[in-house]
């Protein structure tokens, strides 16, 4: 059987927190739930700034797609963001394909990603 890992950490950026979950693994029909139950607990405990390191992660289902698209929905919602860093080649052609990457943007770097952050905190010109 496959497995996920997934590693949690906190980053400030321009006095928030972004909560950064780097993903090892699978996100199949076996591991969908761990990842569900982690995403929902940080949106349901009020964090609206995520960041996804997907370097590690090697395969993501249709379900795990759809629940990215459903967690992206609900941070915005409260005016947060979901962004990812290091995709592969392989998963960053399934979210192109998918239209995904229209909507939420991915980054070569950690680094990069927490930026974006930075960067809609400032006021619009």
């Amino acid at each position: 059987m496959k497995e996920l890992k997934i590693e949690q950490a906190t980053a400030p950026v321009d006095g928030r927190d972004v909560h950064i979950l780097r993903l090892e693994g699978y996100v199949d029909a076996h591991t969908f739930t761990y990842f569900e139950e982690e995403l929902t607990k940080l949106v349901e405990s009020g964090h609206y700034h995520l960041l996804l390191d997907l370097e590690k992660l090697t395969y993501i289902n249709s379900t795990g797609l759809g629940l990215l698209m459903a967690t992206f929905r609900q941070v915005r919602q409260h005016q947060g963001d979901l962004v990812i860093a290091k995709m592969s080649d392989k998963i960053t052609n399934i979210f192109n394909l998918l239209g995904f990457s229209r909507l939420i943007h991915t980054y070569p770097t950690e680094q990069e990603a927490l930026g974006k952050f930075a960067q809609s905190a400032e006021p619009a010109a």
